[in-house]
């Protein structure tokens, strides 16, 4: 008879611990374990993801192990209850035996639960030590067994306080979950309506959108943190839909000191206001992602690998029309971040002057150190 295991909970998100439970069940004799996030918890605030948010960042963790599987079997109308799902695996899986795997956190509980002397009778439990909570427990017909894994200290809680702090928390959250979670804009406010607010329409969110989604992929591949680039890029180009004269009032309102070159020219200025609308209006605080949107117009002399990112995602994003030397920007970007931001500062030079206009003096100051730092690594 096959063992299969569930472990079920709001899964938002599912992390670490959720999978070391997992596959410490699978350690202790399991064939296969369901990570089966729940759609209405009994007794507990509701989730802030979509439960198809919740199943796909399940999706994306049972890569850990081809023995884990994402299972709907909780995502059911109506409140979920153990003894309910337990049944409906046993009609699923008829060749089966079913265990319920939990954390000590909520074993005292336990004989608390929805018909919990039927659901006894029905399914093995195991439980995952947790510091600070008894792993043992009897009660009439209860089969229990505690798991031999180091004890369970993170929480999904203290996920999302890391993610609110825009970490990708890798010693919490696998990394294709957190990266999902950046891609998605999950466990950060909503800030498609402020980009309606400041007058931005489908095309230029179309590309806000493609930029952010490039950001996250440039930063996953160079160590940069995922949810701080997709902020970055969706906060961008905030103020790009404003009319210059409105950007240069609110300039002089913030008193923002900028180069007259900066201030004259609504293509550069809209970086800097931006930059400042966020975080006078919108109370971000973080001074990298700040950094990366101000100078994502002109780039600066010192620029950070979150500065890069953001400079190269807004020039090579997928609704960019071609250019000369976009090709060789896009393939670039995924090995060397400074090099692809150095040929995208020079075919914008070359485009300027070749029209016979003034080439921004902050790219070229940006140029140069870029140039003196590749010389002193070489």
């Amino acid at each position: 008879m096959r063992k299969i295991g569930v472990l079920g909970g709001m899964m938002d998100p599912i992390h670490w611990g959720h999978i070391r439970a997992a596959l410490a069940a699978l350690n202790a004799g399991l064939d296969r374990v369901l990570l089966a996030p729940c759609l209405t918890p009994a007794h507990r605030p509701q989730p802030v993801a979509s439960p198809e948010d919740r199943m796909e960042m399940c999706r994306l963790a049972a890569q850990a192990d081809p023995r884990l599987e994402a299972s709907d079997i909780e995502l059911r109308d109506t409140t979920c209850y153990a003894v309910d799902t337990v049944r409906l695996l046993m009609e699923r899986y008829p060749d089966a035996r079913i265990t319920w795997i939990l954390g000590a956190d909520k074993l005292q509980s336990l004989p608390r639960w929805y018909q919990a002397e039927t659901l006894f009778s029905l399914c093995d439990f195991y439980v995952c030590p947790r510091p600070g909570y008894e792993s043992a427990l009897e009660a009439p017909g209860l089969r229990l067994r505690v798991l031999d894994s180091p004890p369970l200290e993170a929480s999904s809680g203290d996920v999302v306080e890391r993610l609110h702090a825009l970490d990708d928390a890798p010693e919490l959250l696998p990394r294709e979950v957190a990266r999902y979670i950046a891609l998605r804009g999950l466990y950060q406010p909503d800030f498609v309506p402020v980009l309606r607010q400041y007058g931005m329409g489908d095309k230029r969110l179309r590309h806000t959108l493609g930029v952010r989604d490039t950001a996250v992929e440039l930063a996953a591949l160079h160590g940069v943190s995922m949810q701080a680039a997709a902020l970055a890029a969706m906060l961008h180009d905030l103020a790009k839909p404003l009319p210059l004269e409105r950007m240069q009032a609110l300039t002089r309102e913030y008193g923002l000191d900028l180069p007259e070159e900066i201030t004259a020219d609504g293509n550069l200025l809209h970086g800097p206001l931006a930059a400042a609308i966020a975080e006078r209006e919108l109370g971000i605080r973080n001074e990298a992602v700040l950094s990366a949107i101000a100078c994502h117009t002109t780039g600066k002399k010192g620029m950070t690998d979150l500065d890069k990112v953001l400079f190269i995602a807004d020039a090579i994003e997928p609704n960019r029309m071609d250019y000369p030397g976009l090709a060789d920007m896009r393939r670039l970007a995924k090995t060397d971040l400074t090099a692809a931001v150095l040929l995208s500062m020079r075919r914008t030079k070359e485009y300027v002057l070749a029209r016979g206009l003034h080439f921004c003096s902050v790219t070229e100051q940006a140029m140069q150190d870029i140039i003196e730092q590749e010389e002193e690594k070489a």
